[in-house]
């Protein structure tokens, strides 16, 4: 089973990817993953890609214990905002829609 949580995880990680706006990249980079515990922190620093934060969470959910917590977050200010749909590139918002379209192939 914990290998199954963790390939779902990775698909979310990589569908709020693939959905993020970019404007300079800062919100992609800020995609954050972390295990048992949120990760509340805030990077200055740019992946317009998401190459390089998708990577990074890959490498955090890798190593999620069975049945252990994984979080998925974006802790900037303007994030939620994002996510409320207040950007010509994610109308819909960003998290909400990767998980649900995860979760419908699930079903």
């Amino acid at each position: 089973m914990g290998l199954k949580i963790r390939y779902i995880a990775m698909q979310i990680l990589t569908a709020i990817d693939i959905a993020a706006p970019v404007d300079t990249g800062r919100f992609r980079n800020n995609n954050l993953v972390s295990l048992q515990h949120p990760d509340f922190g805030i990077s200055d620093n740019v992946d317009p890609n998401g190459t390089i934060a998708v990577q990074r969470g890959i490498g955090v959910i890798s190593k999620a214990a069975n049945y252990g917590v994984i979080y998925i977050q974006n802790n900037l200010p303007y994030a939620e905002a994002l996510e409320n749909g207040h950007s010509q590139q994610a109308p819909t918002g960003v998290y909400a829609n990767a998980f649900h379209g995860v979760l419908q192939a699930y079903k």
